[in-house]
């Protein structure tokens, strides 16, 4: 299957997340995004606006690096506690299975 521009686009944009995510605590700043992927400024710039604008990539206020955004975390958080939720109902059904054995 060949590669649209829009999924090829979409694929930088998630290079460039990963990246973002390697580096959350200090960022990164546009110069060493592009030499992380070996993308271009122009692509670069017009990456992290997509990110930010999204949500998923912020500002840090002090050095005005750029890092992934706490929302990030937010979801982690969520699919932790969905998966906790789903264990206990197992654990629960497990209980039910097994006392009527």
């Amino acid at each position: 299957m060949a590669k649209t521009a829009t999924n090829q686009s979409g694929e930088k944009i998630l290079d460039v997340l990963n990246v973002l995510l390697r580096n959350f605590t200090i960022g990164l700043t546009p110069t060493e995004l592009t030499k992380a992927t070996g993308l271009s400024a122009s692509n670069i710039t017009r990456y992290i606006n997509t990110l930010e604008g999204k949500g998923f990539a912020e500002r840090i206020t002090d050095t005005g690096r750029i890092r992934a955004s706490h929302k990030i975390a937010q979801h982690a958080v969520t699919i932790m506690r969905d998966l906790q939720q789903a264990e206990s109902r197992i654990q629960e059904s497990l209980k039910r299975i097994t006392r009527e054995i």
